[in-house]
């Protein structure tokens, strides 16, 4: 690279709950981050065969995005633009590269007979011995299997099955391939040979010609130029390359993680937590399935030993639910109060499955405290503080079962994502993990997306050089005070006690 240049990236970052469109600029003066342009979303209900099904709006979406690449300052040109978004959804497209049906969300509740059905069909311990993924009923295994089933046959009217952000790749350059990181998340892929299992995929009556060639984060050869409609709808110059990122938000968010040993654990923090660790090899043991952790991806070559958590998915749903009362709170007011509130007096299971899909989250929260007996939380804060705890508990409960699984303490606990602007949580979590804790960058997942963009361009073949670019931040230590007037063991034995006696999400 001219050490005189900056190169200028675009990482689009699609959440499930809102989109970016982030201007990353990587040069001798450092990394500089500007969000161009910003839209919430959130699937939606329709009616698709007599059926109502929730659904993402693919059209909307790239509408805001051509809005948000409208909005870069491409003067001096534009490197490269890359994609990024949540694993597990996906499009089928047909010859013409339309839609045949809508884009089906993970939350969707149709896939979960399949989900049972695959499973007492397959054997749980081939699927996961094949793949190291946890299960989970929205994979896309379970969703391919609903597909089989669906009486409109969509998979007989399609070409091409494309995950999230290859779909967006797919309308800015036409370009029909998947990425590895996001194809692991699938449970009907094996990194290991980077290969799809097609017995897997047969077995549920899935056509193996559907499933895209699988490209590598970092690549030199692009997926595509971007197309000179979209181009000229955005303002922009000719000749932008697209890029295999690492399309995995969560493995994006990990590439820019301030990791400098094997035994940090790191929390990629927003809609979800992923909680886990970075290793070379995958680890598909019986003690693992277990525990249901899955094995998904890394950029170059790393693989990603995590847990998924339910994350501020829980908050995200309260807030919407007061706001519909005429009840509106900012983020920040909602942490202060819960700081306000006394310490550990209510606790949850974040993972059970009331609390998977859409709805009154601060009723089901309450439910939840009445079966389990623990104190019903009565106000916005004192909710608000329940989940806060409840997910630092969680986290600790991770901690300890990676450092089962890998036999290495852990030695501290990095986190990023929006999450990590939770300076509440992230205090509790190195409480109650009573582990040193590393705030790393909020936009880890843009700067992660930006930076395999960087490694492409020039050639970057060592995740360690990557992550030599990116910047330390806070470093928190734990304390005892944080707990009120419980003891670390005792907040611990009283999540034990409701996760053992509440019934499975499986």
């Amino acid at each position: 690279m001219d050490v005189m240049t900056d190169r200028c990236y675009i990482a689009i970052d699609l959440g499930a709950s809102s989109g970016r469109v982030m201007e990353v600029r990587v040069g001798p003066s450092g990394l500089r981050l500007t969000q161009r342009h910003r839209f919430t979303h959130r699937a939606e209900t329709q009616e698709i065969n007599g059926q109502h099904r929730l659904c993402w709006d693919l059209d909307r979406i790239m509408q805001e995005l051509v809005i948000g690449l409208g909005a870069v300052d491409h003067q001096g040109g534009i490197d490269a633009i890359g994609i990024d978004s949540w694993g597990v959804d996906y499009g089928l497209i047909d010859k013409a590269g339309e839609l045949v049906a809508p884009v089906t969300a993970y939350r969707d509740l149709r896939h979960h007979s399949s989900y049972q059905a695959v499973r007492e069909q397959l054997g749980s311990e081939r699927i996961y011995e094949a793949t190291g993924i946890q299960f989970q009923p929205f994979n896309t295994l379970y969703q391919l299997a609903t597909d089989a089933r669906d009486p409109a046959r969509p998979l007989e009217r399609a070409d091409r099955m494309l995950m999230m952000p290859d779909l967006v790749a797919h309308r800015l350059c036409g370009s029909t391939s998947g990425e590895r990181t996001n194809a692991s998340t699938t449970q009907c892929f094996d990194s290991r040979s980077n290969q799809w299992c097609h017995d897997l995929l047969e077995a549920v009556s899935v056509p193996a010609s559907l499933m895209p060639e699988v490209r590598v984060a970092g690549e030199s050869h692009p997926l595509g130029i971007l197309h000179d409609s979209i181009a000229m709808a955005a303002g922009l110059p000719a000749g932008i390359p697209v890029m295999a990122t690492a399309t995995h938000d969560t493995a994006a968010a990990v590439v820019a993680a301030p990791l400098d040993s094997p035994s940090a654990v790191y929390i990629s923090s927003g809609t979800w937590s992923l909680v886990g660790v970075e290793q070379d090899t995958i680890t598909a043991t019986s003690e693992a399935m277990a525990f249901n952790f899955t094995n998904e991806a890394g950029a170059m070559g790393t693989t990603r030993l995590l847990k998924n958590v339910a994350g501020l998915w829980l908050l995200q749903e309260c807030r919407r639910t007061w706001e519909s009362s005429g009840q509106e709170q900012s983020w920040s007011d909602l942490v202060e109060m819960a700081g306000a509130a006394a310490p550990f007096q209510s606790i949850i299971d974040p993972d059970h499955a009331d609390f998977a899909s859409p709805g009154d989250m601060p009723s089901r929260i309450r439910d939840r405290c009445r079966v389990t007996g623990e104190p019903i939380p009565g106000s916005e804060a004192e909710v608000v503080r329940c989940i806060l705890d409840s997910l630092a508990l969680r986290y600790a409960s991770c901690v300890r079962e990676i450092e089962q699984l890998t036999g290495s303490a852990c030695t501290r606990i990095v986190v990023v994502g929006g999450g990590a602007r939770n300076q509440l949580l992230n205090q509790l979590t190195a409480d109650v993990t009573n582990r040193p804790l590393v705030v790393g960058s909020t936009e880890a997942t843009a700067l992660g997306n930006a930076l395999m963009q960087h490694a492409a361009v020039e050639g970057i073949n060592r995740l360690a050089d990557v992550r030599a670019l990116v910047p330390r931040d806070e470093h928190l230590e734990p304390e005892d005070h944080g707990l009120g007037s419980y003891s670390r063991e005792e907040v611990v034995a009283r999540f034990e006690r409701i996760v053992d006696n509440g019934p499975s999400p499986d």
